[in-house]
């Protein structure tokens, strides 16, 4: 009873969401990707140092961006874009039937390390009005509010954009950085649209 009493706490407000899952302090949280049982991360000073300084201090990053399929100029440009959004329309958003299928469908190749259920569509929702709150998004504040270590798992399903935009190259369609620069994107689009 506690649990179904917690969940609709957590559904009908994301601020209930702060102590149960209070956003992480620094370090602040990687990128994360697994195969398996290994684990790997990307801090995410590194994934500062790419945007800001356009050199990579983790060879995982350098990777990602070279099999991404975008130019690092414009990847660079897109991790850090800010996307403006009217909060409590994104929260109706992320709170309707179309969200929550929006946040399975973002949530079936990203999950929590060592959680099941909906913890992974939790976090995630989480995350995005944590960052949403100022009145802007972007990846990355998407991924430094995540209250729980999340990752993409590489040997799972298929990272699936949330964009039905073509693609210029195959890559663009399934990498994990397109599913990032995509993420912020979309969100806006939804919260405009719904």
């Amino acid at each position: 009873m506690r649990r179904v009493l917690a969940l609709a706490a957590l559904l009908a407000a994301p601020a209930a969401l702060a102590p149960a899952m209070a956003a992480p302090q620094e370090p602040y949280p990687a990128l994360q990707l697994t195969t398996g049982a290994d684990v790997w991360s990307i801090p995410y000073a590194a994934l500062e140092q790419f945007i800001n300084e356009g050199t990579f201090s983790d060879q995982r990053l350098m990777q990602l961006v070279i099999h991404s399929g975008w130019p690092e100029k414009d990847l660079r440009m897109a991790l850090a874009k800010p996307y403006s959004v009217d909060y409590l329309a994104l929260s109706r958003f992320l709170n309707s039937k179309a969200g929550e299928a929006f946040l399975i469908q973002q949530t079936q190749a990203y999950k929590p390390l060592k959680a099941s259920g909906t913890v992974g569509i939790e976090g995630l929702r989480y995350a995005i009005l944590e960052n949403a709150k100022s009145g802007t998004i972007s990846a990355m504040g998407i991924l430094k509010q995540l209250p729980v270590p999340m990752a993409f798992n590489l040997s799972g399903p298929p990272i699936v954009r949330c964009s039905s935009l073509p693609c210029e190259k195959p890559e663009q369609c399934r990498s994990v950085l397109s599913w990032w620069i995509f993420l912020p994107a979309c969100l806006q689009a939804a919260a405009m649209n719904g």
